[in-house]
């Protein structure tokens, strides 16, 4: 047998250094994914105590999340041409040490107003750069099917990231939001010193930056978000009283969100102008013009669709009639999580050569019918196994989609912009998120109130005065015990009050279940967008 040469040894081991060094650089985009979600998620687990410590309504708590989403989602593509231009390292960097200061003023605000206007804006910039980095970075490092593992790896990143809640849920419940928080803001700080094994990748040559292409994205992406998250507080189209004011006599969010769709209409022509003059363009006519980009892109957002809908209905369902504490919901996390968790990270690893769009209608069908369970499973007054196995079956099609999602995108393009197209990724997941949140509270919400006044109407035992004083009342999906406190206030009597929460237990299960299977009903149709005219097996990048 013939000795291997020096150079070939050389050759050998230098290999082995690069596939080191990616892998651990892979590690600390894993962690620093996992971090970003997990923080959302804590944040959630702490709202009560937060209200106890600042004494401030659900209302303001639940703006400091709609802060952060709007701050994460606005500029998720201008994030993608920056990292090209000025380098994935040096934006992640960024956004950690930004993520490191807004945990740093949510541990010490002495008010709800500096913990939202500062560290929940803060933490949703950092979160901004930080995601189109982890997803941009991915196609730097890696090729074909170690690229198809690696992106496994970073949705099983984000899968776990619904099971950390309940560790830091205990740690809200001991220490506080404070300490939490604090120890958040080492965890990032610790990201930032780490990032020091990711590579240094050269900016692009060009200095051109897309301004008009940044300012409409931006814009855009502000206005669909901010309309849609003010959809269950302004009304749909009759504008709620908290509406601050009405466009031709309708609810302004819609009109908002719509201005926001119009915007990134224009910013698509914009973007092919820039393109052709200038050479440089935040949203490359591939990633308009290629199918396959264009599919990709609804099974990114139509997992967080998904969850965005179950995080509102399910989880109003598990506390408002269940009447289960936040602990016992972010156990029910499980169920989801570890499917989740192993499809995404080792079906990839597993079984490479599956056909992805296979595997991604496979997905499609496992949410659609997690829908229709769920929307079974809330017709029931307490926990059911139907909704136990829709839970199941959600945490399965979710962890089966983002298993192939992401690379389905960066695999359809070439190099340079499967880099860039971690900023569009990012933004798809944070508007199907809010698109989930916002279209199924539109659902509960006219629901709801439709179906109670419709009851208010036909109980002619009423006294008039009262029946006018519920029909100006503006429902929402409650807990038998808030309702019950609602026609107390209003003066109504024992017996026309049982027959109403009678009727309030009724309408809010046919709310929930028209939500959940106007979810499967989209799921069903995502399946069209499965058969790009590209063919799925050609999954290498374009030249």
């Amino acid at each position: 047998m013939k000795a291997a040469s020096g150079s070939e040894v050389k050759s050998d081991t230098s290999r082995s250094s690069a596939r080191a060094a990616a892998f651990m650089s892979l590690a600390v985009l894993a962690l620093a994914q996992l971090g970003v979600s997990a923080e959302n998620g804590a944040f959630s687990v702490a709202m009560s105590e937060m209200m106890r410590v600042f004494s401030c309504s659900v209302s303001d708590v639940q703006l400091a999340s709609t802060v952060y989403s709007l701050m994460a989602g606005t500029f998720m593509l201008a994030s993608g041409l920056l990292g090209i231009m000025i380098g994935w390292r040096r934006l992640f960097v960024a956004g950690v040490i930004l993520i490191t200061g807004g945990e740093v003023v949510a541990a010490v605000a002495p008010t709800i107003d500096v913990l939202i206007w500062g560290g929940r804006m803060l933490v949703g910039v950092g979160a901004s750069l930080v995601i189109p980095s982890v997803l941009g970075m991915v196609p730097l490092l890696f090729e074909g099917a170690q690229r198809k593992q690696a992106y496994g790896v970073i949705a099983g990143s984000a899968a776990l990231a619904t099971i950390v809640p309940i560790p830091l849920g205990m740690l809200i419940d001991n220490f506080g939001f404070r300490v939490t928080f604090g120890i958040l803001a080492g965890y990032f700080l610790i990201l930032a010193v780490a990032s020091r094994a990711l590579p240094p990748s050269c900016p692009h040559e060009s200095k051109t930056f897309d301004i008009p292409g940044i300012i409409l994205a931006s814009l855009g992406l502000f206005a669909v978000m901010f309309g849609l998250s003010r959809v269950s507080a302004w009304g749909v189209t009759e504008p709620l009283p908290t509406a601050p004011f009405t466009i031709a006599g309708l609810s302004p969010a819609l009109f908002i969100a719509g201005a926001g769709l119009v915007l990134l209409v224009v910013l698509v022509p914009v973007e092919a102008w820039m393109e052709q003059r200038r050479g440089v363009a935040l949203l490359p006519s591939c990633f308009v013009r290629n199918a396959q980009v264009r599919s990709g892109l609804v099974a990114i957002a139509l997992p967080f669709f998904y969850m965005g809908a179950q995080g509102l209905v399910a989880t109003s369902f598990y506390q408002l009639v269940a009447g289960f504490d936040g602990t016992k919901t972010a156990l029910l996390g499980i169920i989801s999580g570890v499917p989740m968790l192993l499809l995404a990270t080792f079906l990839p690893r597993k079984f490479p050569h599956l056909n992805p769009w296979a595997v991604v209608r496979c997905g499609y069908i496992s949410i659609a019918a997690s829908a229709l369970l769920t929307a079974f499973g809330v017709r029931e007054s307490s926990l059911s196994l139907v909704i136990l196995a829709g839970t199941l079956l959600g945490g399965i099609g979710v962890g089966l989609v983002n298993s192939q999602a992401n690379n389905l995108v960066a695999s359809a393009v070439p190099a340079r912009a499967a880099q860039q197209s971690g900023g569009i990724q990012g933004a798809a997941r944070n508007l199907g998120l809010a698109l989930g949140a916002a279209a199924m509270g539109s659902v509960l919400l006219i629901a709801v109130n439709t179906g109670l006044d419709a009851r208010v109407n036909s109980l002619t035992t009423l006294p008039e005065s009262v029946q006018s004083a519920l029909e100006d009342v503006v429902y929402t999906y409650e807990s038998d015990a808030m309702f019950a406190r609602s026609l107390e206030a209003l003066g109504v009597d024992d017996a026309d009050a049982e027959q109403l929460m009678e009727d309030n237990r009724e309408v809010r299960a046919n709310a929930g279940a028209m939500a959940m299977g106007t979810v499967a009903a989209v799921s069903a149709l995502a399946l069209f967008t499965t058969f790009p005219r590209r063919k799925q097996e050609e999954l290498q990048p374009t030249q």
